[in-house]
Parts: C-alpha cells; sequence; structure tokens
C-alpha cells in the first residue's frame, strides 16, 4: 500500500519469498547453534568459541538493526526508515534517479552487509554502477539513485516508477 499527500510519498519495503527464507533459516539455524552449544559443557579450551558466538550475536543484532522497513520522500529529503534510525538523503542533492533492473546489479560483489537474510543492505560494487550501498528485500523493482557527492544508493520499492515520478517532480 502506498500512502500518497501532495508533499508527501511513503512506501513499505515488499519482502521477496527468497528473502523470507535465507531470514527463517538464517535464524533457525542461529538458535538451533545456541541452543546446541548452550546446553553442552565447555572445557576451558572452548571457551573462546562462546566469545565468539557473542560477535556472532552482535553481527545478527545490527542485520535486523539496518533492515530497512519503509522508503518515503518528502520535499526535502529522501528517507529509509530503519529499526535502528534511518538514511536521509537532501533531495538537493539528488543528481540521478531512475529504475533499474535486477540485471544492473547482477555480478555485484557484496564488500559489507548482509546478502539476502533481512534483505540485501550494505555496501556492493560492480562494474556497471562502481560501488554503491543497497537496501533492497526483493531485487526486481528497484531504484538507483545518485547524488552529487558521488553517494550511489539501491532500493528496492513495490511502486518503483510512481516514486521516481514523485521524486522528478519535485
Amino acid at each position: 500500500m502506498m500512502d500518497f499527500n501532495s508533499n508527501r510519498i511513503s512506501v513499505p519495503f515488499h519482502w521477496s519469498g527468497g528473502v523470507w527464507t535465507m531470514t527463517i533459516v538464517f535464524v533457525l539455524v542461529f538458535v538451533g547453534v545456541n541452543f546446541r552449544l548452550g546446553s553442552s559443557a565447555w572445557p576451558v579450551e572452548m571457551l573462546w568459541l562462546r566469545y565468539l558466538l557473542i560477535v556472532f550475536l552482535a553481527a545478527v543484532i545490527m542485520v535486523f538493526g539496518y533492515m530497512p522497513i519503509r522508503l518515503e520522500a518528502n520535499n526535502e529529503k529522501i528517507i529509509v526508515k530503519r529499526l535502528l534510525g534511518s538514511l536521509q538523503i537532501p533531495r538537493s542533492e539528488i543528481i540521478e534517479i531512475r529504475r533499474i533492473s535486477k540485471s544492473d546489479i547482477s555480478n555485484s560483489i557484496r564488500t559489507f552487509g548482509s546478502g539476502g537474510a533481512g534483505g540485501y543492505c550494505g555496501r556492493f560494487r560492480n562494474n556497471g554502477l562502481g560501488r554503491y550501498t543497497m537496501y533492497a528485500t526483493e531485487l526486481n523493482n528497484l531504484i538507483f539513485i545518485r547524488t552529487n557527492g558521488n553517494k550511489k544508493y539501491v532500493f528496492s520499492c513495490s511502486c518503483p516508477q510512481e516514486f521516481v515520478e514523485y521524486v522528478k517532480q519535485g
């Protein structure tokens, strides 16, 4: 569902079946491993594994904390709402916004972030787009944004054409 006002557009991120599956499998494996390791006695020489699990738990919290929830735009900025804060891009800095296809991000290499659990979030790069930050929960309806600071973003959006047109109007 999209919320249109005269000065605002708001679109929830739609999760694809693949993202749901990867997220559920990721959580089940994490819980299962922690349950198994937590129920067994630990020899002193294996305590490093417990610390490793704490680091892994912190990584899981970060993945879900940066998971995108809603994409919004108003007269001043584009906002990606996440569980932990939001990403804001001033509209005055946007020099390009357009729809792109899944093939435009093919052969991308993830340099930091999540590759499907909780969405495709983080830093990526490929030959066509160069380095970019992506917040996507599906890979079929994508928007590309480039700013005058040469920052590049890729977002998924359930209504990409309407979102692009709204931003271009402003």
